[in-house]
């Protein structure tokens, strides 16, 4: 009668082990799913931070911006006190950052040598010159742009967006010091009939 009682008690512990171990193991697969669930979970959060446009937004943010978006679906923001606007789309690794320089009236005598001017400054500069006529206005308007590859693995890349920023204010000061360089030696502007530079493209301009 004691063997059967010591053999049942011994069952029951063996039965209490393996039920713990069970229980351990199943815990442990829980906690493994669980992890994994996280880890896909992050990934796909920092996919999605790490699309163009959403990169764009957060490195902004992070160099002290405070990003808008506009009508045209374009992101706009100031910086240094000016007004930028970047073209990105989620997918291609590239942008367009573009600021508006100013207008002058057709009328104006200087046209052409402000024309002259921005042809020399786009020979120099990383940022393109470029404008656009408004007939009903009567003006021409100068616009910079600049079209460069964004993506998350440059390195610093807060740093890289503010260089690229800064180029425009370098482009901004030269088409003012080469204007008023032209404007003062006649003698350094190009011939009226002239290929003119118009963002990336260019135009037999015979005006």
């Amino acid at each position: 009668m004691e063997g059967w009682i010591v053999l049942g008690l011994i069952l029951i512990v063996i039965a209490y082990f393996f039920g713990r171990i069970g229980f351990a193991f199943e815990e442990d697969k829980e906690q493994s799913e669980y992890a994994k669930t996280n880890v896909a979970i992050d990934k796909a959060i920092d996919a999605e931070d790490n699309k163009t446009r959403n990169l764009v937004i957060s490195t902004l943010k992070e160099i002290g911006c405070q990003p808008e978006v506009d009508d045209d679906n374009d992101i706009c923001f100031k910086y240094q006190n000016e007004d930028f606007f970047i073209n990105a789309d989620n997918r291609t690794a590239f942008i367009i950052i573009w600021s508006n320089f100013g207008s002058l009236s057709l009328n104006d005598p200087d046209i052409n040598i402000l024309k002259d001017a921005i042809n020399q400054t786009n020979m120099d500069g990383r940022v393109t010159l470029a404008y656009f006529i408004n007939n009903e206005e009567n003006t021409i308007t100068v616009y910079c742009k600049h079209y460069l590859p964004f993506v998350h693995e440059i390195p610093s890349i807060q740093e890289y967006l503010r260089s690229n920023l800064d180029n425009f204010f370098w482009t901004h000061q030269y088409l003012k010091d080469k204007f008023n360089t032209l404007k003062e030696n006649p003698t350094m502007q190009s011939s009226r009939e002239r290929i003119i530079i118009k963002g990336f493209n260019a135009k037999r301009d015979n005006e």
